[in-house]
């Protein structure tokens, strides 16, 4: 005969056994419940591409910023001060269309040229990459000398394309030989003969980047550029 002791040890542990695999499946539950949450949140085909409005006259020079809502663009927002902007580039209007100049690594929204400078159709640079909040920029001012400071850094940019600038995965701002989004964009404008404020650049220091960088969101605090049209999805702002 078994003793009370004993059997009573036994049903404490069944019991412990049965407490630890219901414990077990609610961490999993859990786990993929929270997996599945991710991917939803950084998934860009459930974002509807932004259209631009019929009466926005773009040009050649100006500046677009843009956030979306994958991985990539999350891991660079969390740098940045604002969290709504992840990427840059310059916009060029040409007789077949308009454009956006950038520098993006290989993924979606490099328009199939990725890991180097290259240009892609606005409508292009809007849709692949599940943008939420875009924001176009531009020199204050209607003055020509302005309007032609636009267009010699748009020409810059263009030169970049022709040479296949390679993308700059290091965030070195030292060096011209490859660029990042934000480094173009600066450049270009510089080569144009246009002084930036000092502001523009931050100092940084984490496992990706150490060191002065410019990141996509100082554009937008830049008090020599105006906003002339902006974007936030229903999303964003949830």
């Amino acid at each position: 005969m078994v003793p009370m002791k004993r059997l009573r040890g036994i049903h404490l542990s069944r019991r412990k056994k049965r407490v630890l695999a219901t414990l077990a499946c609610l961490l999993i539950v859990g786990v993929a419940w929270a997996g599945w949450q991710i991917q939803r949140a950084t998934d860009v085909s459930l974002v509807a591409p932004i259209a631009l409005p019929d009466d926005i006259e773009l040009r050649s020079g100006d500046i677009i910023v843009a956030g979306g809502v994958s991985l990539q663009s999350r891991f660079v927002m969390s740098f940045t001060e604002d969290n709504h902007y992840s990427h840059v580039g310059l916009i060029e209007a040409t007789p077949q269309g308009l454009f956006v100049i950038h520098a993006a690594p290989s993924g979606e929204g490099d328009g199939g040229a990725g890991d180097q400078v290259a240009r892609i159709p606005l409508s292009l640079f809007l849709a692949e990459r599940g943008y939420v909040a875009v924001q176009v920029m531009r020199l204050k001012g209607e003055a020509l000398d302005a309007m032609q400071l636009a267009r010699d850094a748009c020409e810059y940019a263009s030169v970049c394309v022709e040479q296949a600038i390679p993308f700059d995965g290091a965030f070195d701002l030292s060096e011209q030989d490859t660029m990042y989004c934000s480094e173009l964009v600066y450049l270009a404008y510089q080569h144009a003969g246009f002084d930036w404020p000092d502001t523009l650049i931050r100092s940084v220091s984490t496992l990706v980047v150490e060191g002065p960088i410019i990141l996509p969101d100082a554009f937008t605090r830049c008090e020599a550029l105006e906003t002339v049209w902006q974007h936030s999805s229903e999303r964003e702002k949830s």
